[in-house]
């Protein structure tokens, strides 16, 4: 059977049975649990389970997968993740927490308690940039090279990560009537919106639009750009999805008449740009003898 033929069969099935599990859950007809288990008085809850199913698929399917690429060593690639996952949980914490500090400074213990929800992809960002850098100055890596074989990962574990934010009722958009409208739980609706029962999916139009941008940088290391480039279109496509969901999400911090998330998006966007300029279009491909 041929390969591609099979990659789009799998891909479809994979998209039938997310339809087939979601749709009663955006009908109203089932009501989400936050938990997915308990064992004894132990909660797992799904944000947290899926956090952890993303960092697995991300090294050992497609890091380990996409290493040889760059010419790294896979194995030791673990040791620059396990530095970039605890940068980008702390980054993406401390980020969220910075911004939503009226709710934490009369409750300072649950700032750790992150398998409940509030993770900044920003913060994760900045914080796993810099923990990784440091890292891979440490193992004499090149850190062009590494980031152009982590952001494929980064961004399907974004894609993940993303449906964390649906089993915790958060992070969603306006009322709407639209046909894929989601079905939010009167405890969970803001205030104000209580009348309203279904909202705007904002959680699957960032993960559908991260799933594309997966696929498009694994096209673009197939076409040997200089060290570094695919990191950069990551930022860029990937702040450009962010930019334009915030404009329908209805929690997010605003700054004059932007939120905070597109202004960053905006900062990220116009870096990245800028130092594609610096690689001159006759010099954004390697050379053939390299």
């Amino acid at each position: 059977m041929d390969k591609k033929f099979l990659k789009y069969a799998l891909g479809a099935t994979l998209i039938v049975v997310i339809y087939f599990i979601l749709a009663p859950y955006f009908a109203g007809d089932k009501i989400v649990d936050a938990v997915a288990f308990e064992v004894g008085p132990v909660s797992v809850r799904w944000y947290g389970m899926l956090i952890a199913l993303s960092i697995l698929i991300g090294y050992f399917v497609v890091v380990r997968s996409l290493a040889g690429s760059r010419n790294l060593n896979a194995d030791l690639l673990l040791n620059v993740v396990i530095w970039g996952l605890v940068g980008g949980i702390v980054g993406a914490r401390l980020m969220f927490v910075i911004l939503k500090w009226p709710l934490y400074i009369d409750n300072l213990a649950e700032i750790v308690l992150i398998t409940q929800g509030g993770l900044s992809i920003h913060g994760a960002i900045l914080g796993g940039a810099l923990t990784t850098l440091w890292a891979t100055k440490i193992y004499k890596l090149d850190f062009k090279k590494v980031a152009d074989v982590f952001v494929p990962a980064i961004i399907l574990g974004q894609a993940i990560g993303r449906f964390g934010n649906f089993f915790n009722q958060e992070a969603f958009g306006g009322p709407t009537n639209l046909p894929w409208k989601m079905y939010v739980s009167p405890q969970s609706r803001p205030l104000g919106l209580e009348e309203f029962t279904h909202f705007h999916p904002t959680f699957l139009y960032e993960a559908v639009g991260s799933f594309i941008i997966f696929f498009i940088l694994l096209r673009l290391l197939k076409l040997r750009l200089k060290d570094g480039g695919v990191l950069a279109w990551y930022l860029i496509l990937y702040s450009s999805l962010r930019f334009a969901v915030e404009f329908v999400r209805i929690d997010s911090d605003h700054w004059w008449f932007l939120t905070i998330a597109q202004w960053a998006s905006l900062a990220i966007i116009a870096l990245s740009v800028w130092w594609l300029r610096q690689k001159s279009p006759l010099n954004q491909f390697k050379n053939r003898d390299e």
